[in-house]
């Protein structure tokens, strides 16, 4: 469709054209058309950048890190990357910063640089959570799985596998349940969990397509090979090497090699072995070429950095003389404008924050056991103009205060209703497992990163979406989140420090510090403690 405009766009204005060249970017790159040029995406930069256009440069960016990663310029591509997170600091498009994060980890685990990887991954997860994005959190956790299975963390890896296969199962979505059932079956192979990965590859079987054959077929294989069920493993080695896969082929006549050795048909394993040593040849080829590539686009990468910084040295000296002269007039309107920018942006982000605290506040009042107590009071009074409305037999006023106190005895009941569930939530969430695990702990307690998950679950199950909205009100780090998890859950400072772990003091000034960030105005961590048991 957009084809068809790209003569017509000529006629157009030139943000018109911009922005059309920003969006065949973007559907070629959805429709895994791979990018072989920088020239369109640099000139639609260019305009955009010149212009600091807010709503369209993070996206900008971040598609010049895919056509980049693309090219192979694995480097440039991160630079980008970093461009778009931090232009987006002000976005509120969520979806988009996680794909940013996701690209980024992704660009990690090609570096191998898995320590990086997982803590852009936890970032996307985090943003898809504040987009709602469903698909986007199955991938997210599909990735942070993968990545401690890199980094040799079994336990965590299997925890985070099995949580994103849960949201799949949620979501009805046969796609996403075939792909993480089949890295999950794979891990089981890896730990030796032969029943937990039979169950795995029958469950994943309904749900892979042409696309996935070769990968299943090598799965299968190598299962049926670890369990000592050779016939089978024979048949799945043999139908994987019949794909166009390098990697497929070496490892399938491997597997084959290996079994007609055990059945002593030496003559059919060397030929297996001959195969599979002319595959190994190919794929080392292609590593080493790929480790070429890669060397060779850091070099390039740092070429142009050098060249960069030689071309900026030689214009500061050829402008020193012409800086100097108009500098002082210029530095004067300068701050002059920062400033009132400055403070422009501060006041808003002020605003914006005292905003989101008077809702809170209001929403806190309208659910509280003093609203109640404030809506008697108007029924009382009520009752008296209703009893004066009855002395003057004015039948219209008679009705007007019946159907006010009707509406106030109304919100009563679902003010008290919402009390009680409340009421009921907090109770189940006091006689929870993990609500006793972190009060019974202490500084030899051995927290896993699915308990604080688990308990970061259970409160924002209890008190809507807690953390989620903590993160609108301000960008915390995970630090600070758990921090104000076990403030939610009641436990005192002395209780809370070693469990972060961080000393006494340390935990007084983080309460403190992000009280005065969201208040914009000093307080103290008892402050922030009182803040968070009611938010």
């Amino acid at each position: 469709m957009l084809e068809q405009f790209k003569d017509s766009t000529h006629q157009e204005s030139k943000e018109a054209q911009m922005y059309y060249q920003l969006l065949t970017i973007k559907a070629r790159d959805k429709a895994y058309i791979t990018h072989t040029s920088d020239s369109l995406i640099l000139e639609v930069l260019h305009y955009y950048e010149k212009r600091k256009d807010k709503k369209h440069l993070p996206e900008t960016y971040y598609y010049a890190g895919r056509i980049y990663r693309d090219l192979g310029d694995a480097p440039q591509a991160l630079e980008y990357f970093f461009k778009a997170i931090e232009s987006a600091k002000d976005c509120t498009n969520y979806r988009l910063i996680s794909r940013i994060y996701s690209q980024t980890g992704m660009l990690y685990l090609y570096q191998d640089t898995y320590d990086q990887a997982l803590e852009v991954f936890r970032k996307a997860y985090q943003y898809n959570i504040l987009a709602d994005d469903s698909t986007g959190i199955v991938y997210n956790l599909r990735d942070i799985g993968r990545t401690f299975t890199t980094l040799n963390c079994a336990d965590s890896s299997l925890y985070y596998y099995k949580k994103a296969f849960i949201k799949a199962e949620q979501m009805h979505n046969k796609h996403l349940i075939g792909i993480v059932l089949s890295e999950l079956s794979s891990l089981y192979i890896q730990l030796d969990m032969y029943p937990e990965a039979n169950d795995a590859i029958q469950r994943s079987n309904q749900y892979i397509k042409d696309l996935g054959l070769a990968p299943h077929y090598a799965i299968l294989a190598d299962y049926y090979h670890r369990i000592n069920q050779l016939d089978s493993a024979i048949f799945y080695y043999t139908k994987a090497a019949s794909f166009n896969d390098f990697y497929q082929k070496q490892g399938s006549y491997k597997g084959l090699g290996n079994i007609a050795r055990k059945k002593g048909q030496y003559k059919e394993a060397m030929e297996y072995f001959d195969k599979y040593l002319i595959y190994t040849d190919s794929i080392k080829e292609i590593i080493n070429t790929e480790t070429i590539r890669k060397m060779q686009s850091l070099y390039n990468y740092q070429l142009k950095e050098e060249k960069n910084r030689e071309l900026q040295q030689e214009n500061k000296r050829q402008e020193l003389w012409l800086t100097i002269l108009i500098s002082t007039i210029m530095l004067s309107i300068t701050l002059i404008i920062t400033y009132q920018q400055y403070n422009k942006r501060k006041k808003q982000k002020i605003q914006e924050q005292q905003r989101l605290l008077d809702e809170h506040k209001e929403k806190q009042f309208h659910e509280s056991l003093q609203y109640i107590e404030y809506n008697k009071k108007q029924l009382c009074q009520l009752e008296e103009n209703l009893k004066q409305a009855e002395s003057e037999k004015n039948e219209l006023k008679q009705n007007l205060i019946n159907a006010q106190k009707e509406l106030l005895e109304h919100t009563n009941k679902q003010v008290e209703a919402k009390q009680r569930a409340l009421q009921i939530s907090e109770k189940a969430l006091k006689e929870s497992d993990i609500y006793k695990k972190f009060h019974l702990a202490n500084e030899d307690s051995k927290i896993k990163a699915e308990d604080w998950d688990t308990l970061s679950e259970e409160i924002d199950k209890t008190y809507n979406r807690f953390t989620a909205r903590l993160y609108v009100l301000y960008p915390f780090s995970e630090r600070e989140i758990r921090i104000c998890l076990l403030i939610k859950i009641n436990l005192k400072p002395s209780k809370i420090a070693p469990l972060i772990p961080c000393a006494k003091q340390t935990l007084t000034s983080i309460r403190k510090r992000m009280y005065e960030r969201t208040h914009n105005q000093h307080g103290n961590p008892e402050s922030w403690d009182e803040f968070i048991r009611n938010f």
